[in-house]
Formats: C-alpha cells, sequence, structure tokens
C-alpha cells in the first residue's frame, strides 16, 4: 500500500516538472558591411532599402499631421524638423530557458538586437544615420 503512495505521488510530482529552452529570431539582418557604405548626403533611400530590405518603422510626415491633426502642436511645426523621413532597420534576437517545478521555477531571458535609423533629408538622401551591433552576442 505504501509503495503505491509513493509511486502515485512520484508520478504526479513528475507532471508538474518541465524544462524548456526557445530561441527567437526576428527583423532582417543589418549587415555591418553595408552601414560602413552609408554616405551622408551621396546615399539615396533607394540604395538604403535596396541593401538592408522592408524598415521595421518608419515616420513620415503625412502620418504626423494625423497624429497631430487635434494635438496642442501644430503639424507645420513638425515638418520644421531638419529630416523628412526616418528609417529603422532592426534585427532581434532572443534566447528563453526555463526550469518548472512545483516548489522551485527558474527563468533566464536574454535579448539583443542590432539597430540601423537612418534620417533622410527633402532630397531623398542620409542626412545622418546611427548604428548599434549587439546581436551576435546570442548567435
Amino acid at each position: 500500500m505504501r509503495l503505491g503512495a509513493v509511486l502515485a505521488l512520484v508520478c504526479a510530482a513528475s507532471g508538474g516538472l518541465a524544462c524548456f529552452s526557445i530561441g527567437v529570431v526576428s527583423g532582417n539582418a543589418v549587415p555591418p558591411e553595408r552601414v560602413a557604405e552609408i554616405q551622408p548626403g551621396v546615399t539615396t533611400r533607394a540604395e538604403v532599402l535596396e541593401w538592408f530590405g522592408a524598415p521595421e518603422d518608419y515616420t513620415d510626415p503625412s502620418g504626423l499631421r494625423r497624429v497631430f491633426a487635434d494635438g496642442v502642436m501644430l503639424p507645420e511645426d513638425v515638418l520644421h524638423l531638419p529630416y523628412a523621413d526616418v528609417l529603422v532597420f532592426e534585427l532581434t534576437r532572443g534566447r528563453a530557458r526555463g526550469v518548472l517545478l512545483i516548489l522551485f521555477n527558474y527563468f533566464e531571458v536574454q535579448v539583443a538586437n542590432d539597430r540601423l535609423v537612418v534620417f533622410f533629408d527633402d532630397q531623398d538622401r542620409v542626412l545622418y544615420y546611427g548604428y548599434r551591433a549587439g546581436a551576435d552576442a546570442l548567435r
């Protein structure tokens, strides 16, 4: 009888045990060798889109007009900014590991990304850009 109870308890307890490991990659690669080829005042929006693909995000003054339609700030104020558009390219890598027990749980989550932000002037040429690399840390 006792052995049966112990086995039942072990089976019930082991049903509540789990471990997992998950890896996630989101976005397009941002090749550093292409980033090095960007030249403010020379490189065009078409070249940037050809090199890096579809952006993760962008801003457009016509969209900002709608945002500020009912706000305090006037759309004309936004259009005087030194850039007309911004494109954001990002590659994000994530890793999660965990152990689930009945009385103890452990989770470890790591996220890193490469991000390129490109500002364009009214001639569709790169005004300036910023780049941060970090996604390779989670390969």
